[in-house]
C-alpha cells in the first residue's frame, strides 16, 4: 500500500476532527434525550452521569461534564447547530456552555468561530471571574480532591471560598515564615568566614542558583506547614459521637521488615509503595493493624460474631477495593458496610466468603429492594425478587468494541446481562460465562482505520474539510469587557421590552 503524502495526511486529520465534532454532537443529543426520559434510572444508578460512567468508559467527572454540555445545548440552538455542522469543536462548546445564554449565544458563537480553543477557554475564564460570585455559587463550587502521583507523592487540589481560603493561606504562611526565621537564625550561627552555607563561589551563576534554592526552600516550608496544620488539628474539636479517627494503614510483609533485600511488598493502603526503612520509622509511633493472608483466604470467624471485625473489614477492602457494585467509586472504609449475602439470622456466617462491602446508598438499596446476592467464580451476582439481573458489568459495550457496536437490544445477553435498560428480562437462566465476555470476532472494515465508517455507519453527512479558525492575537481584557457590556445591553433591552426596566446590579 503506497504511503499517504503529508498534505493528504494533514487533510485527513483536519477532516477527521470535523467528523469527530459532528459525531460528538449527535452523541450528546442522544445523551440529552436519554437524560430527559430518565432512561438511566435503574438499581443503584442516581443520575445520567452515573450511568455513563458505568457503561461508557468515562471517569465520573468526565461523564458529569458531558451531561452538563448535553443539557446546556438543548437550550442553545445556534451553538448546537454549529456543533452538529462541524464548525465548532467539543473543546470550544464545552467552554461556551459554561456562560452562554439566549441573549449572548450569537456573539459567543461569532467569537468561537474566529478564535482558537485556547482563546475561547481564556475568555470564558475571564468572563466568569468578572461576574459577581454569590454565596450559593461558592458553596456549590467548593471542592477537595487528592491523589497519589506516579512518583509516590500526594497531590491535593482544593477550591475554597474567599474567607476560608484567606484563613488557610494565612495559617500556612505564618508557619512557613516561622520556619524561615528559625532557618535564618541557624544559618547565621553556622556561618563561617562570612560565606553563607550552601553558597558555591565557583558556581557558574551564583545569583540564579541562590534564587532557585530560595524557591525550593519556600515550597518545602509551605508543604511542611500544611502537614503541621493537619497533625495539629487531628486531635482538636473532638466531640462525643464523632466517627473514629482515620488510620494510616500500611501493608507490609514480615520478611521485608526484617531484611530490606527480602522478597515482598510494603505499601500504603490506596497509596504508593514504601521502602522498608520508611515502614519501620512509621511503626515507631503507629498503631499496627495486623492482616494475615494466604491465597486471599483470611479471617473466618464463623457464627461466633454477627458484625465483621475490623481486621475482616480491612481484608474485605483489600479484596473488593471498595463498594462492590460495579461503577461505584466509594473506597473510604468508614463509609462501607460489611453486608451478609446470606443473612446472619438465616444461618449466614460472618465469614469473608459470605460478606461483601457496600457503601451507604447501595447497602440501603439491597435491604429496601430485597436484592439477592451471591458469588459465582469470584464474581458478584445480584438478582431482584422477580429474578432480573442487576448491577451488571461496567463498560459492557467495550467488551466487543466496534464489532458489537450498533447491534441494538434485539439480542440481550453476553456482556450486557444486568445492564438496565438494555437487559430487562426476568427469571432468565444465564447462557454465557459468568464474566459475561464474548469471544472476539473478526475486526470490521470500519475498525481497520476508516474514520468516516467508524463515526457514521449510516453514511457521512455533508461536512467541511476543516474548521475555520482565525486565531489572531487579542486583548483579553478588552474582549471580555465588550462581551459583558453587550450582554448587559441585551438584558436591559429585553427587560424594557417586557415593560420592566432592569435594575442595576
Amino acid at each position: 500500500m503506497p504511503e499517504t503524502s503529508l498534505p493528504d495526511l494533514a487533510c485527513e486529520i483536519t477532516a477527521g476532527a470535523v467528523r469527530l465534532a459532528a459525531a460528538t454532537a449527535a452523541w450528546l443529543r442522544l445523551v440529552a434525550e436519554f437524560d430527559r426520559r430518565e432512561g438511566w434510572h435503574a438499581h443503584g444508578i442516581v443520575s445520567c452521569a452515573h450511568w455513563l460512567a458505568w457503561q461508557c468508559g468515562m471517569a465520573p467527572g468526565t461523564a458529569r461534564e458531558h451531561v452538563r454540555v448535553a443539557r446546556a445545548l438543548a437550550d442553545l440552538p445556534l451553538l448546537s447547530a454549529a456543533f452538529a455542522e462541524g464548525r465548532l469543536s467539543y473543546s470550544k462548546v464545552r467552554a461556551l456552555t459554561r456562560v452562554a445564554e439566549a441573549e449572548t449565544e450569537q456573539m459567543l458563537l461569532d467569537l468561537a468561530i474566529e478564535a482558537t480553543a485556547s482563546q475561547v477557554e481564556r475568555v470564558v475564564r475571564a468572563w466568569r471571574r468578572s461576574d459577581r460570585v454569590d454565596d450559593v455559587t461558592v458553596a456549590v463550587k467548593q471542592q477537595f480532591q487528592h491523589w497519589w502521583d506516579d512518583d509516590g507523592m500526594l497531590v491535593v487540589r482544593m477550591r475554597l471560598g474567599p474567607d476560608d481560603g484567606a484563613d488557610f493561606l494565612a495559617a500556612v504562611e505564618s508557619r512557613a515564615e516561622a520556619a524561615a526565621r528559625r532557618d535564618r537564625s541557624a544559618a547565621k550561627r553556622e556561618a563561617v568566614g562570612g560565606v553563607p552555607p550552601g553558597r558555591d563561589d565557583h558556581a557558574e551563576s551564583p545569583e540564579r542558583e541562590e534564587i532557585a534554592c530560595a524557591r525550593e526552600r519556600t515550597a518545602a516550608r509551605r508543604c511542611a506547614a500544611v502537614a503541621g496544620l493537619a497533625r495539629a488539628g487531628h486531635h482538636l474539636d473532638r466531640r462525643p459521637g464523632d466517627p473514629p479517627r482515620r488510620e494510616v494503614v500500611v501493608h507490609v510483609d514480615a520478611a521485608v521488615l526484617a531484611d530490606d533485600a527480602a522478597a515482598g511488598q510494603a505499601y500504603l493502603e490506596n497509596g504508593p509503595a514504601l521502602h522498608a526503612s520508611q515502614v519501620r520509622r512509621m511503626l515507631c509511633g503507629a498503631t499496627v493493624v495486623a492482616m494475615l493472608e494466604r491465597d486471599r483466604e483470611v479471617l473466618g470467624v464463623g457464627r461466633s460474631r454477627r458484625l465483621a471485625t475490623r481486621p475482616q473489614r480491612r481484608a474485605l477492602l483489600r479484596r473488593d477495593g471498595g463498594c462492590a457494585r460495579p461503577g461505584c467509586t466509594e473506597t473510604r472504609i468508614e463509609r462501607l458496610h460489611a453486608h451478609h449475602m446470606r443473612h446472619w439470622l438465616f444461618g449466614g456466617g460472618t465469614d469473608i466468603d459470605n460478606l461483601v462491602l457496600l457503601c451507604d446508598v447501595d447497602h440501603g438499596q439491597v435491604h429496601d429492594q430485597d436484592l439477592v446476592m451471591s458469588r459465582r467464580a469470584g464474581r458478584l451476582v445480584v438478582l431482584t425478587p422477580d429474578g432480573r439481573r442487576v448491577w451488571g458489568a461496567a463498560d459492557a459495550a467495550f467488551v466487543e468494541g466496534v464489532a458489537g457496536a450498533g447491534s441494538g437490544s434485539d439480542t440481550v445477553g453476553g456482556a450486557f446481562v444486568g445492564v438496565a435498560p438494555i437487559d430487562e428480562l426476568a427469571a432468565r437462566r444465564p447462557t454465557v460465562d459468568v464474566d459475561g465476555r464474548a469471544a472476539a470476532g473478526e475486526p470490521s472494515e470500519a475498525a481497520a482505520g476508516d474514520l468516516t465508517g467508524l463515526l457514521f455507519p449510516g453514511g457521512a453527512p455533508g461536512l467541511t474539510s476543516a474548521m475555520h479558525v482565525n486565531g489572531e492575537r487579542m486583548d483579553l481584557a478588552h474582549v471580555v469587557w465588550v462581551l459583558l457590556a453587550n450582554r448587559d445591553l441585551q438584558r436591559r433591552l429585553a427587560a424594557e421590552a417586557r415593560g420592566r426596566p432592569l435594575q442595576a446590579a
